[in-house]
């Protein structure tokens, strides 16, 4: 059987999964510190928090996001932040012009050892927030799955607060770029506010492509954000979606 073998790519350039590693230990401390400001259940102090190894902050975060599992806990923590990213997207919607002119944030990925179906499986169950939080530090909560929809708080690219949203597969023909003719799987989905379950005019989306291979598969990974996102969002999220795929082929390789 292959080994497994996980190569990333991120505007051209080759990222190591020890770089993404990095990546989630930085995010794991930003929200574990943020978490204790506003008043999460967390005995170490901020400065023993950045002290700490990555595997144990990483443990932490899970342990600590395991007592605001419920969403109106954790809805309740994240109030304020919560309200604030609301306004903000809004903001970048009436500042964007619909689904026209969207920016990509691309991830390149190949894989080795992992058959699709074994991916398939995990990404069509229930996404619960264990699992969510296990793949990615900045995803809060998590209740669905890929076929029906989600009901999600994450942070989109590594940048600001966490948004609570709703995302939808995609049942329309709209695609937001055109697809790779050598890549038959394709994946897509629309994200709506769950405050009043604005769509903004359709501008958040994912779109992904997977090409099955002899040992693995291909992906061409990539999130769509309006027109009025600023760039920084765009080049997080790419890093954000690198560790999320990366974690979730590890865990259905082991599960």
């Amino acid at each position: 059987m292959t080994a497994l073998k996980i190569d990333i790519t991120i505007d051209n350039t080759p990222v190591t999964q020890d770089e993404l590693a990095k990546v989630q230990e930085w995010r794991i401390k930003h929200v574990l510190q943020e978490m204790k400001t506003l008043g999460a259940d967390i005995a170490l102090s901020a400065i023993d928090i950045n002290l700490l190894p990555y595997a144990e902050a990483k443990q932490l975060l899970l342990d600590t996001k395991a007592k605001y599992a419920d969403l109106a806990d954790m809805k309740a923590l994240y109030k304020a932040p919560l309200a604030a990213s609301d306004t903000f997207w809004k903001q970048v919607a009436a500042n964007s012009n619909g689904n026209q002119d969207l920016q990509e944030g691309q991830v390149i990925m190949h894989v080795e050892g992992l058959a699709m179906p074994q991916l398939q499986k995990v990404m069509g169950s229930e996404l619960e927030s264990d699992f969510a939080a296990i793949i990615n530090p900045e995803h809060f909560y998590s209740v669905g799955n890929t076929i029906t929809g989600q009901h999600i708080i994450e942070t989109f690219g590594c940048f600001g607060e966490p948004t609570e949203m709703t995302l939808y597969p995609e049942t329309g023909d709209f695609k937001p770029t055109t697809p790779d003719p050598t890549y038959p799987i394709q994946m897509g989905g629309y994200v709506a506010l769950t405050s009043d379950d604005d769509t903004l005019g359709y501008g958040w989306r994912a779109y992904h492509q997977i090409r099955p291979t002899a040992t693995g598969f291909d992906a061409i990974l990539a999130a769509y954000l309006p027109s009025g996102t600023p760039t920084e969002i765009i080049n997080g999220h790419k890093w954000h979606l690198a560790v999320e795929f990366s974690e979730m082929v590890k865990y259905a390789a082991t599960h």
